[in-house]
């Protein structure tokens, strides 16, 4: 939380040029920031509530800074003129420096601080969580303006606040300067009133600020979700990793002509009567990224089995899945193209039977490890007595590929499945009683919120 509000002052004061750190901050450029952020609360103090126009960043307090000058359980029998003297106070920070170092990055503290500033940590006022003498957490200057500014690198909607976090810097620095730039704007805007917010808004932002950084990503992102209220049922932080794999092939396949339509597709899957897919897609991104893959299986299936031929996505989505589990999961392209060549004898096997049941057998036996076994043992022998062919249906490292134990056991059968119906696309395989499958609504665009 340190860290993003370091890179969120940098933006405040102005700073726009890469590859600055927020220790290169001049002491203007610092004052600039911190006199911005004290402007924004102090005019707070001419409002009568939170539902006057612009009261943003009063309304957004109670859950961030409780307690505190601006939210006084006494604001509403205070003049205008105290309110804005105790909260222009409480945002001039000490100047004595204290023989005690900052707690979080070593400088000398300059005093000890609480829940009101720094948040989820424990109240200033309950001195048994410190040591004695200590009145909370020690902070130099630095941090503790760091800690006022994490809100203006944050999304800030119903009652809770999201803050995107990377070790990579230049991904801190572009994803905060992106947010800074939002936050005023809505502040800005703000007509008063209660926030509201759009289901799973937080995880749609997050994977658009993450797929249009322009650079490699070089470690994983963390989106944090916290809410600093007083309430104990309201209070709490959950934090969403992705790792390194994934947020940079969810960045570089948009950068991919090819990729990119499969994942145009891969948000179509996603789409359900109740949620967007772009949405759901973006939800799974940050909560269960294994679904993005077993997803596009699924859709495919799907629809191959609702007309009885292989929807014309197919290939494109068979490339993003490939790409998927070779750049995210690891798999070896060596075991890919193992996969690859099984698909394509149980596809040539598939072939001859243009019957719907013919492809619903085996994706009934793909789902059960037992019944694939069988399967796979009565074809290969019919294979062998085959006097045109000259190698096994299923070899050695085939499988052992789809049932030795291990974790990607999953994702094998799910590539030996789309690497199936990508064979019977490639030849233009059709049941009996194939149906026109109609247009449907696209909803295959990730736009910005």
């Amino acid at each position: 939380m340190q860290r993003v509000g370091a890179y969120a002052l940098l933006s405040l004061a102005g700073v726009g040029e890469r590859e600055r750190s927020p220790e290169s901050l001049t002491r203007a450029e610092f004052e600039r920031a911190c006199a911005e952020m004290a402007d924004d609360v102090i005019a707070t103090a001419a409002l009568p509530d939170t539902k006057a126009p612009h009261a943003f960043w009063l309304s957004a307090s109670y859950f961030l800074w409780p307690n505190s000058p601006m939210n006084t359980t006494s604001r509403a029998s205070l003049p205008i003129a105290e309110r804005r003297a105790r909260i222009a106070q409480w945002r001039t920070y000490p100047q004595t420096v204290l023989d005690v170092p900052c707690a979080l990055c070593g400088f000398a503290a300059r005093g000890f601080y609480g829940k009101v500033d720094v948040p989820l940590w424990a109240s200033a006022n309950h001195l048994n969580t410190t040591p004695p003498d200590h009145e909370g957490l020690a902070l130099c200057v630095g941090c503790l303006a760091s800690f006022h500014a994490l809100p203006y690198g944050c999304s800030i909607q119903g009652g809770k606040v999201a803050a995107l976090h990377s070790w990579d810097d230049a991904v801190l620095e572009a994803m905060t300067r992106r947010q800074v730039r939002r936050t005023r704007q809505e502040a800005l805007l703000s007509a008063g009133g209660k926030s509201t917010q759009a289901r799973y808004s937080r995880e749609v932002e997050a994977l658009w600020a993450l797929r249009t950084y322009e650079h490699r990503v070089r470690e994983g992102v963390e989106l944090y979700v916290f809410s600093n209220d007083n309430q104990p049922a309201r209070q709490g932080l959950d934090v969403f990793p992705v790792d390194q794999p994934l947020a940079e092939w969810l960045r570089a396949v948009l950068r991919s002509a090819e990729l990119n339509i499969g994942f145009r597709y891969l948000v179509r899957a996603h789409y359900s009567s109740k949620a967007p897919g772009s949405v759901r897609l973006a939800y799974n991104a940050f909560h269960y990224p294994h679904r993005l893959s077993s997803t596009a299986a699924n859709y495919l299936a799907g629809l191959t089995s609702s007309s009885g031929k292989p929807p014309g996505e197919t290939t494109q989505l068979v490339a993003l899945y490939k790409s998927m589990v070779r750049e995210v999961l690891g798999v070896a392209q060596r075991e890919i193209d193992q996969i690859e060549q099984l698909g394509d004898r149980i596809g040539q096997l598939l072939r001859v039977k243009p019957e719907r049941g013919t492809l619903k057998e085996f994706e009934h036996v793909h789902a059960d490890t037992g019944k694939l076994q069988s399967w796979l043992k009565k074809q290969a022998v019919a294979w062998t007595l085959r006097r045109e062919v000259s190698e096994p249906l299923v070899s050695t490292e085939q499988w052992r590929l789809l049932f030795e134990p291990g974790d990607r056991l999953r994702f094998h059968r799910d590539l030996l499945f789309i690497s199936v119906l990508q064979h019977l696309a490639i030849h233009g395989w059709l049941a009996d009683d194939a149906t026109v499958r109609g247009e449907q609504d696209d909803d295959i665009l990730m736009e910005e919120q």
